[in-house]
């Protein structure tokens, strides 16, 4: 999976090599780095890294994709690039059928439509939880949900199909 993360004017593209329970493999731009990263309590993670530990709190902003990131020593202000969640990741043009696929091995936490219901562009159709954290995917155009090939509480794969959508016109 990559994202892309932003503090002003500086952005990283960060991208998940391999994870292992809490054992993550990480490159951050062109470095890698070894992480076992714990949840100490909702917003609070625990980082080893090198054999130090740091603690970090991460507070969501009421702004969509915005985060407030705090150490001991220094706090962030960092915007997260929504994670690709489609094939591709590209404009859609003419397409009539999309597929919402999974960025991220992770849960089914909630299913927020079921086939034959009208979605519009951007509106939440899956949530998914991987790295502690919850995705929400949402439709890329208005359309029909035409089948979901996933249900609650399911474990999926990266790049799994969860939803079809079928443009309307």
């Amino acid at each position: 999976m990559k994202i892309l993360a932003k503090n002003g004017k500086h952005q990283e593209e960060i991208r998940i090599i391999k994870r292992e329970g809490p054992l993550l493999q990480v490159a951050i731009g062109d470095r890698e780095y070894s992480l076992d990263v714990e949840k100490v309590e909702d917003g609070v993670y625990s980082v080893l890294h090198n054999g130090t530990s740091h603690n970090m709190e991460i507070i969501k902003s009421e702004k969509k994709h915005f985060y407030a990131v705090n150490t001991q020593y220094q706090s962030f202000n960092i915007e997260i690039a929504p994670a690709g969640s489609l094939k591709g990741d590209k404009k859609r043009t003419g397409d009539k059928n999309e597929q919402i696929l999974a960025p991220i091995p992770g849960k089914v936490i909630s299913i927020k439509a079921t086939p034959g219901d009208a979605v519009k562009e951007g509106q939440t159709i899956v949530v998914l939880s991987a790295m502690k954290m919850e995705n929400e995917l949402k439709s890329p155009i208005d359309g029909l949900v035409s089948k979901v090939h996933i249900k609650q509480d399911a474990l999926v794969k990266e790049n799994a199909v969860l939803v079809d959508i079928k443009a309307v016109d």
